[in-house]
């Protein structure tokens, strides 16, 4: 007979080593200074917006021999072992000649792009992670408000993020880290197919 584990809770302490021990789990987990943070489940929506945004870069990176990055979607990324940090989010991207740190089950390193789409618990995202990002050096970090239909791009500079215009499903996504890509807005949250939005 197996004894059903216990269920993680927000709040509970453990070590880096013990976070990534967890392996698999019915949650989305992270860990933030040793203390565990128990993520909402995604919605329909967050997951189709998600895709979405997975799917153009894929059609990018398509076009060239040499891929200039690697993009994974919903992966534990772990920012810093001495701090005890790791996250889930939704996209990362790890340009070219940076590959080393995309391990086979996480990635061990901080990415070039991160990318985030609200959730239930917006002040996450928008306060306490762009702190947590803008502290690892991460350069570029995205967030995609379903809510509102628009995009938050923010941009790293002297250790703080500089908020560049706020676009919406009329403007199209475009980064210097990327040359030619471009994500026009509307494709995702004005997809015909895509779910009823989060409230």
């Amino acid at each position: 007979m197996t004894t059903a584990k216990p269920k993680l809770r927000t709040g509970t302490r453990m070590s880096l080593d013990e976070f990534l021990a967890l392996g698999e789990t019915d949650e989305r987990l992270e860990l933030f200074d040793g203390v565990l943070y128990v993520m909402s489940t995604p919605t329909k929506d967050h997951q189709f917006l998600m895709g979405r945004i997975h799917l153009h870069f894929e059609l990018y990176l398509d076009g060239f021999e040499d891929s200039p990055a690697e993009v994974y979607q919903d992966i534990t990324t772990i920012l810093s072992v001495e701090l005890q940090r790791a996250v889930d989010p939704d996209l990362v991207v790890i340009l070219s000649g940076r590959d080393n740190i995309g391990g086979r089950i996480h990635v061990e390193g901080v990415p070039d792009i991160v990318v985030e789409i609200l959730s239930t618990d917006r002040n996450h995202d928008l306060v306490f992670k762009r702190r947590i990002y803008a502290e690892a050096g991460v350069r570029e970090y995205w967030v995609f408000d379903p809510r509102n239909d628009t995009v938050l791009p923010l941009e790293l500079r002297d250790g703080q993020y500089v908020e560049r215009p706020t676009l919406t499903a009329d403007d199209t996504l475009t980064t210097p880290l990327l040359p030619g890509l471009e994500i026009p807005l509307g494709s995702i949250f004005n997809h015909r197919r895509r779910p009823p939005r989060d409230e």
